[in-house]
């Protein structure tokens, strides 16, 4: 598969945020959103993205409805699934088993919900993945054999971001729920991944609109956008924090942030490096590309080396070697093994 180094920038610099908020830095007034959340936010977007190209690219196989679900979820689990329950199955065995039978709730993807998040952290993103990723293709299906043309799947698309918005309103209207009742709820937030969605959709049919968002004047608004939501965060959050005490980072708010992000994400999408006659930019690249290519098992490893408190660049460094060693001898042959039940590499 090629890789986009735009994109790869977008995974390492996401990490890399959650990597220095759970070492203990962080920007002062940003609470409880912190910069690990910002980064989830740019992964929820990129997720949505991803996915999106490969979900339309599936359904224009014309396969059957089962085939084509059946295609899509066996190449996600294989991705997610076999990393996940080895974390989950090593802390139960050599770390902590007290949790007993709610193991369940976490292997079930049912923690935020219905449990707590405290036995895994990390996983609380997973669960809003995981359950975009049940929801999704259900539903991009339906909408594309039901409505022909591409303009309406389209404005159905944006019709899911508004109901999210809208029933994340009422929930928090209702029962004046806090920042972290709505971070982790997943029927929530499903409007993150959907922009992200509805770009690779954009960009899947090739239309006009994805050259304009992928301009250096879309770019600046997102970054204006994203930075300016920031500022005003941090105004509701520091001295005081009064995020609980105000409506629209609990509602609206949520759908600002990944926005900027969305707008920015394109034109990122296209940036390259020359690496062929600088050494310092083929350094960076590597390093990208790997930490890239290590992000989802440095999401779930470092909790664990971290707990250790060894010094910070040491911690990094050994969360980097044991993603590298789970990655060569782990994740890469299960996903070899899945590429060639599957039948291609995508």
């Amino acid at each position: 598969m090629t890789r986009n180094f735009g994109l790869d920038i977008l995974r390492a610099f996401s990490i890399w945020l959650v990597l220095l908020q759970h070492a203990g830095i962080n920007i002062r007034g940003l609470a409880p959103l912190k910069i690990g959340g910002i980064g989830v936010e740019i992964f929820f977007v990129l997720s949505g993205f991803l996915i999106g190209g490969i979900l339309f690219r599936e359904i224009d196989k014309g396969n059957s409805f089962v085939q084509t679900l059946k295609s899509f979820w066996i190449r996600r689990w294989m991705r997610i699934l076999p990393l996940y329950y080895a974390v989950l199955l090593f802390k139960f065995t050599f770390i902590d088993h007290t949790i007993g039978f709610n193991i369940l709730y976490y292997i079930l993807f049912l923690q935020n919900n219905f449990y707590g998040i405290q036995y895994l952290e990390v996983s609380w993103s997973l669960v809003i993945e995981e359950w975009f990723y049940l929801f999704t293709p259900i539903f991009l299906l339906v909408t594309t054999t039901l409505f022909k043309s591409d303009k309406k799947v389209f404005i159905s698309m944006i019709c899911i971001v508004i109901c999210v918005i809208v029933l994340r309103t009422f929930y928090v209207f209702n029962g004046n729920v806090p920042y972290e009742g709505v971070n982790g709820n997943f029927p929530f937030r499903f409007d993150s991944l959907f922009l992200g969605v509805i770009l690779a959709f954009i960009k899947h049919k090739k239309w006009k609109l994805f050259d304009i968002v992928c301009s250096p004047i879309v770019f600046v608004l997102g970054i204006i956008l994203f930075v300016g939501y920031i500022y005003f965060y941090w105004t509701l959050a520091y001295p005081h924090n009064m995020i609980n005490t105000v409506w629209f980072p609990r509602t609206l708010g949520f759908f600002i942030l990944p926005l900027g992000i969305s707008l920015m994400l394109p034109y990122i999408s296209t940036i390259k490096l020359n690496t062929d006659k600088n050494l310092l930019m083929k350094l960076f690249y590597i390093f990208v590309n790997k930490t890239s290519i290590l992000t989802y098992s440095i999401y779930l490893v470092h909790p664990f080396v971290y707990s250790l408190k060894w010094n910070l660049i040491i911690s990094i460094l050994i969360t980097y070697l044991i993603s590298w060693l789970i990655y060569i001898y782990f994740e890469r042959p299960i996903l070899n093994y899945r590429d060639k039940i599957t039948g291609y590499n995508t």
